[in-house]
């Protein structure tokens, strides 16, 4: 469904890494739950991109927001 830019490299600045929505993605994608590995939060960046913070804690939150 995603794609990762800069190589899955994090950003200087929050230091997330960054995955915009693939041009084949569907509207709708279905993904065995076996696959999940953990909970991650998305903040839009730009069109069709945004930033992962995976660490699900309160302190990035507060410096993206």
């Amino acid at each position: 469904m995603f794609s990762s830019v800069n190589s899955g490299r994090p950003s200087d600045i929050p230091r997330l890494v960054a995955v915009q929505l693939r041009e084949d993605a569907g509207e709708f994608t279905l993904v065995d739950k076996g696959t999940i590995l953990s909970l991650a939060h998305l903040f839009p960046e730009v069109d069709r991109r945004w930033l992962v913070n995976s660490h699900i804690d309160l302190r990035m939150l507060n410096e993206i927001y």
